[in-house]
C-alpha cells in the first residue's frame, strides 16, 4: 500500500485484539469484524496524521465510537458468539445482552480492556463521574443475573493469566507476532518512542498476589476477578481473522472517506447541479481535542473553571451554551471520581456576557455529536434531556425552576444516543424523535403554552418545528428501487399527524448539520462543488422545505484557508450561522490543531461577517446557539 505505508503491519497487528473487544462488544463474530474494518478504516482514513501518534489508541477509539453508535445494528443485543451452553462464559454472554450498550462497552473497557475509569469514560464518550455510576450499575445489574457459582469457575485453557488490560505481544512488535524478548524493534508503523511502549506487556511485579489480573485489580474481589477472567474467555472466542484482505477493505474504506473535503454526490430527485455534499459531521474525539484551548486565553470561555449555577431568574437573553471541559486536574487519583466543581456541565451565556452553570443536562451526544439541548432563538426557553430524569425538561430565563415536560412517558425507556430535541424561535413549541428503530416511541411535539404533548403517526428524524408547531424532518423506509437500499423524503407534518408535504431527498445532505428558517420555508445545508479548487470555501445551499427545490447557492466569503463545516441556524431572515474551520498551509497538519470561527452568511449575496462567542475569539468544542446574532 503505496500510499498507506505500514498500514498493513499495522493491521495485521492489531485486527485480532480488537477483534477480541469487539466480540465482546457485539457479541457476534461477524458484527465485531464489521466494527473492526470500520475502526480500522478510520484510521487509514487519518494515517498520514496518526502514524507516529499512537494509532492503536485510535483504532481501539473508533471501535467504541463505531459500536456505540449503532448497537443494534453491530448486534450488541442479539448473538452470543459460540460458548459452549450451561457454561459461565455462555451466561455471562447472555447477561452481557440485558445491558444498555453504553453500560456494556463500559464494562468491556473496565474488565476486559483493562482501562481506568477516567479511560473507559473518554472511549464510552461520557463523563467520568457517569461512567463510574454507569459502570457500578453495570456490575450490580451483572450479579444479578448470574448465578452464584460464576465466581467459582477457573481460567479456562489458553487464557493468559497477565493483565487482561494489557498489549498481546503481538501488538507493535511486528506482523509475525513474535516475541520481543530480543530487544524491542519498532514495527513499520510505529515511531520510535511509541515502539518502546507497545512492545511487550507491562511485567507483573513480583509482590503481586497469585491470581491477581494485574495492576488494574485495584482491590477487585473474587467476583470482579471472575468477571474478568470470564470476558476475557468470551473474546478468545472470536475466530482467527485473515489480515491481508481485513486490511485492503479497511484501506478501501479509508481512502474513500480520508480526505477532508470528502463528497457524496446526491442523488436527489430534485438535481443539485455541481453539488456534492460534504458529509462533516463532528466525531466526538475531534470535539475533545478543541475542548479547553479557548481557556488557554482570557475571555468568555473558560471550560476548565467553575461557574455559578442558575440564579432564580437570568438578567438577559440566553445568547448560546457551550460544555465545559475537564482537566487532570479534576481528577481525585484516590476516589477515582472528578473533583465537584461541575467542570463537565453545560454554561449558558447571556448577552450581558455573564454565565452560568446547568447541572442536569445529560452528557450523552446524539449521533455522536449533537447535544441533547436547544435554544430558542429569542434565547428566552431552553429545553434539554436530563439526566436525573430521563425525560426533557423546560427553563425560561425569566423563572428558571426546571420543569419535566412529560414527553418521555414514566414507564418508557429511550435511547439518548438516538434522540434529537428542536424548540421553535420563539420557544412555543418543542419536538423530539427517538431514533429509527421499531421499538422506539414515536416522535412527539408539544405545545410550551398548555403543555400539550401528541404522538406523531410516522416515524420521522426530526429537525426543525416552527412556531405554529409544524414539525419538519426526514422519513425513512427500507426501498427495492434499482440502485437503492432506502428512500428518504423530507416531511412537513401539523401537530395533529396531517401531512402537508413530503418530497424525495438525499439524507446526506444533512450530515453536516441543519437549520431551517424562523418561517420554516427554507432549509439551509453545508454542501461542496463536485471538483472544488483548492481555496474553495464550501458552499451553503438553501431548499424549498415543501418541494426540496434549490432556492440559492453561495459560496460563503470567509477568511483565507476557512471552509464551512457545520450549519448552526438562523441568524436573521437571510442569514445562516456557519462554523468554519482554517487548516493552514500544511495539508498533514492534526485537524485536532485547526482554527475554529463562526460566521454569519447572507444566503442571498454569500456576505459573511464574523461572530464573536469569546473575547479571545475562542470556539467551543460543543456548543449550541441562542439568540445569535
Amino acid at each position: 500500500m503505496r500510499d498507506l505505508p505500514g498500514f498493513d503491519t499495522f493491521a495485521a497487528d492489531q485486527a485480532q485484539p480488537l477483534a477480541r473487544t469487539a466480540l465482546s462488544l457485539a457479541g457476534d463474530p461477524a458484527a465485531a469484524r464489521a466494527l473492526v474494518v470500520t475502526a480500522l478504516s478510520a484510521v487509514a482514513a487519518r494515517w498520514s496524521t496518526v502514524r507516529w501518534s499512537f494509532p492503536a489508541h485510535a483504532a481501539r477509539d473508533a471501535l467504541y465510537a463505531a459500536y456505540l453508535k449503532r448497537p443494534r445494528a453491530r448486534g450488541a443485543a442479539h448473538g452470543h458468539g459460540h460458548s459452549t451452553p450451561g457454561t459461565d462464559t455462555a451466561a455471562l454472554a447472555e447477561a452481557l445482552t440485558g445491558l444498555t450498550p453504553r453500560r456494556r462497552a463500559l464494562v468491556v473497557a473496565c474488565f476486559h480492556d483493562g482501562h481506568t475509569v477516567w479511560q473507559a469514560a473518554g472511549l464510552c464518550r461520557t463523563d467520568a463521574r457517569t461512567a463510574h455510576t454507569e459502570t457500578v450499575l453495570a456490575v450490580a445489574e451483572l450479579r444479578d443475573r448470574l448465578p452464584a457459582s460464576f465466581v467459582a469457575g477457573a481460567p479456562p485453557d489458553g487464557i493468559p493469566s497477565g493483565p487482561i488490560g494489557s498489549p498481546p505481544a503481538s501488538e507493535g512488535s511486528g506482523a509475525d507476532g513474535g516475541s520481543p524478548a530480543s530487544g524491542p524493534s519498532p514495527a513499520p508503523w510505529t515511531s520510535p518512542s511509541e515502539a518502546d511502549q507497545t512492545a511487550a506487556p507491562p511485567a507483573v511485579p513480583a509482590s503481586q498476589p497469585p491470581g491477581s489480573t494485574g495492576p488494574d485489580d485495584r482491590g477487585d474481589g473474587p467476583w470482579e476477578a471472575a468477571l474478568r477472567r470470564e470476558l476475557a474467555a468470551l473474546s478468545a472466542e472470536m475466530p482467527v481473522l485473515d489480515p491481508v484482505p481485513l486490511a485492503a477493505e479497511a484501506a478501501r474504506a479509508g481512502r474513500r472517506h480520508g480526505g477532508r473535503r470528502r463528497a457524496l454526490v446526491t442523488t436527489m430527485s430534485v438535481t443539485l447541479a455541481a453539488l456534492v455534499v460534504v458529509p462533516l459531521a463532528f466525531g466526538a474525539a475531534g470535539l475533545l481535542g478543541r475542548a479547553g484551548r479557548s481557556a488557554d486565553s482570557p475571555g468568555v470561555l473558560d471550560e476548565s473553571a467553575a461557574a455559578p449555577t442558575l440564579p432564580p431568574s437570568l438578567p438577559a437573553p440566553v445568547r448560546f451554551a457551550y460544555r465545559g471541559f475537564c482537566t487532570a486536574d479534576d481528577w481525585d487519583m484516590f476516589s477515582e471520581e472528578l473533583a465537584d466543581n461541575g467542570c463537565a456541565q453545560w454554561r449558558v451565556v447571556a448577552t450581558t456576557g455573564e454565565q452560568w452553570r446547568v447541572a442536569d443536562v445529560s452528557p450523552v451526544l446524539s449521533d455522536g455529536w449533537q447535544p441533547l439541548l436547544a435554544i430558542s432563538g429569542d434565547g428566552n426557553r431552553m429545553a434539554y434531556f436530563s439526566a436525573a430524569s430521563s425525560d426533557f425538561v423546560l427553563i425560561d430565563r425569566r423563572d428558571t425552576t426546571t420543569r419535566r415536560t412529560d414527553m418521555v412517558p414514566l414507564a418508557e425507556k429511550v435511547s439518548p444516543e438516538d434522540t434529537h430535541l428542536v424548540i421553535s424561535p420563539s420557544g412555543r413549541w418543542m419536538a423530539a424523535d427517538f431514533g429509527p428503530a421499531a421499538e422506539a416511541l414515536h416522535p412527539r411535539v408539544q405545545n410550551l403554552s398548555n403543555y400539550r404533548v401528541r404522538a406523531l403517526p410516522r416515524r420521522m428524524r426530526v429537525l426543525a418545528v416552527s412556531d405554529d408547531g409544524t414539525v419538519t424532518g426526514t422519513a425513512t423506509w427500507d426501498s427495492d428501487t434499482p440502485g437503492r437500499l432506502t428512500t428518504t423524503v423530507l416531511l412537513r407534518v401539523r401537530p395533529n399527524g396531517r401531512t402537508l408535504s413530503r418530497t424525495p431527498i438525499d439524507s446526506a445532505l444533512f450530515q453536516a448539520g441543519v437549520a431551517v428558517s424562523p418561517d420554516g420555508r427554507a432549509i439551509a445545508v453545508a454542501a461542496e462543488r463536485a471538483h472544488p479548487a483548492e481555496d474553495d470555501h464550501g458552499l451553503l445551499v438553501t431548499l424549498d422545505s415543501a418541494t426540496g427545490r434549490v432556492l440559492t447557492r453561495r459560496e460563503p466569503a470567509l477568511p483565507e484557508d476557512a471552509r464551512v463545516i457545520a450549519v448552526r441556524g438562523w441568524a436573521s431572515e437571510h442569514e445562516v450561522i456557519v462554523e468554519a474551520e482554517a487548516l493552514g498551509d500544511d495539508e498533514d497538519e492534526d485537524e485536532d490543531e485547526a482554527e475554529y470561527s463562526v460566521h454569519a452568511v447572507d444566503v442571498r449575496t454569500g456576505a459573511a461577517r464574523p461572530i464573536s462567542l469569546d473575547e479571545a475569539g475562542g470556539v467551543p468544542g460543543l456548543w449550541v446557539p441562542g439568540t445569535l446574532r
